[in-house]
């Protein structure tokens, strides 16, 4: 009977007051009718947004989004991405966006929400899944062209995120990327400084235009070729790490770029004063994805409450690189 009960604990699949909570072992995956929730023995490691959630005060409606991460937690709790920053509202925390592009014949951006050409948004969850090592989930997005009621899909686009059971020290999540056309119309990326799967970081760690003093305690980058956010934008390194202090808690978070990506090692956006970056292709060259081609993107994401640790990430980085073999 007690093992029983146990593998009933840890396959479960229950629905309370209109939730869904999916359990493997210690991981937990809480799905509502706005978000899905993961946490690992019981702390936070991440939530999807399904609804868009509202729009802080002074921020245009149109910059709302689903279909992203946040907040991303360090394993102590600290909020490392952020959401809505007054700066460049249309920087949602963990997502994946195109910028200069064209599509039935307009120039459209997915990226810039001001311009009011195009967007991103949630559609369905399409599959949950789960075992005594991870959780993880398929959601479906489309890339819109058009505004109101003159609406268009130009991508759809398939988001598998799945997180891992992970020692206490560090939490570790993949997010794999399907974009296909969604008629018979291509999409073209044009040559571009950035645009791709981005990451915006917590507002503590904003600093003013210009000013590229480093502080105890402020945001950091790394690259796995050794260099900083002043040396390493659009190098092409295998991954990027951030890290620094938030309320007072040493985090970092580092994003590996699959060798199986488009253009592998992907060019890099690494932004002089603002707590981001991004993966962007589009940097080497124009390229197009074609109907009934799949463009897949991978990568992951290694989470710790410590400045970055370059010995630690490398192995991670080599296990990685072997399993993407």
């Amino acid at each position: 009977m007690k093992l029983l009960r146990t593998t009933l604990v840890l396959l479960s699949c229950l629905v309370w007051g209109g939730s869904l909570a999916v359990r493997a072992a210690e991981l937990e995956l809480m799905e509502s009718d706005d978000t899905i929730r993961i946490t690992l023995r019981g702390h936070p490691v991440l939530e999807y947004v399904k609804a868009a959630r509202p729009v802080p005060d002074g921020i245009e409606k149109h910059f709302s989004r689903s279909g992203y991460i946040h907040p991303v937690f360090s394993p102590t709790g600290q909020e490392i991405t952020g959401d809505y920053p007054l700066d460049h509202a249309h920087q949602h925390a963990l997502f994946f966006a195109w910028t200069k592009s064209t599509f039935d014949g307009k120039k459209v951006d997915f990226w810039n929400q001001a311009q009011q050409l195009a967007g991103v948004e949630f559609r369905e969850i399409v599959n949950v899944s789960r075992n005594e090592q991870q959780v993880s989930f398929s959601a479906k997005h489309a890339f819109t062209v058009g505004m109101g009621g003159e609406q268009v899909d130009a991508l759809h686009e398939i988001w598998t995120v799945t997180v891992y059971l992970t020692p206490a020290d560090h939490f570790l999540f993949d997010i794999e990327s399907e974009q296909v056309c969604a008629s018979d119309k291509p999409l073209v990326l044009e040559e571009y400084h950035y645009g791709g799967m981005a990451l915006r970081a917590n507002a503590q760690w904003l600093k003013q235009p210009k000013d590229q003093r480093v502080e105890p305690g402020d945001l950091r980058f790394l690259t796995s070729d050794g260099k900083d956010r002043q040396t390493g934008n659009h190098t092409r390194p295998n991954w990027v790490a951030m890290s620094g202090e938030i309320d007072g808690q040493d985090v970092s978070l580092t994003v590996f770029s699959s060798p199986t990506n488009f253009r592998a090692p992907q060019p890099v956006r690494l932004h002089p004063d603002k707590p981001y970056f991004c993966f962007a292709p589009s940097v080497a060259g124009k390229f197009t994805i074609e109907p009934g081609q799949k463009y897949v993107s991978r990568y992951r994401y290694l989470v710790t409450s410590e400045l970055v640790d370059t010995a630690f990430v490398t192995k991670h980085w080599q296990q990685y690189r072997q399993l993407s073999k």
